[in-house]
């Protein structure tokens, strides 16, 4: 499958299409392709981390996740899933921390609160 090596919105698709299809090499390589041409891509850099959640790559996924909320602090899915990263890594602190600092950004969020009160 080709895309337009140069266009962020078509490397992102196809990074999506392989990751549906359970084909993680490829997915990544679009991911961070799109990431690189726009490093602003929060769609991407979240995706990306999902991604190497997946393959248990944390570090990894907790960059993205973070380069995330850095470049777009209203992205609230990234804050969602970089909560649920700590949970798995037993680190609640941290996934507290994270969920309130969304909570304080929007403070209707409906899941963040939900996460909270399951974290306390």
């Amino acid at each position: 499958m080709q895309s337009d090596p140069a266009n962020p919105e078509a490397n992102y698709s196809l990074g999506m299409l392989y990751a549906r299809w359970s084909q993680p090499e490829p997915a990544e390589r679009y991911l961070r392709t799109a990431v690189k041409l726009r490093p602003d891509y929060p769609d991407a850099l979240n995706n990306l981390g999902v991604l190497l959640v997946q393959q248990q790559r944390y570090a990894e996924a907790e960059t993205n996740f973070k380069a995330c909320i850095e470049q777009s602090p209203g992205f609230d899915q990234a804050y969602l899933n970089l909560a649920r990263l700590y949970v798995v890594q037993n680190e609640k602190h941290k996934a507290r921390a994270v969920l309130e600092s969304l909570l304080q950004k929007q403070p209707q969020q409906k899941m963040a609160q939900q996460m909270l009160q399951l974290l306390y």
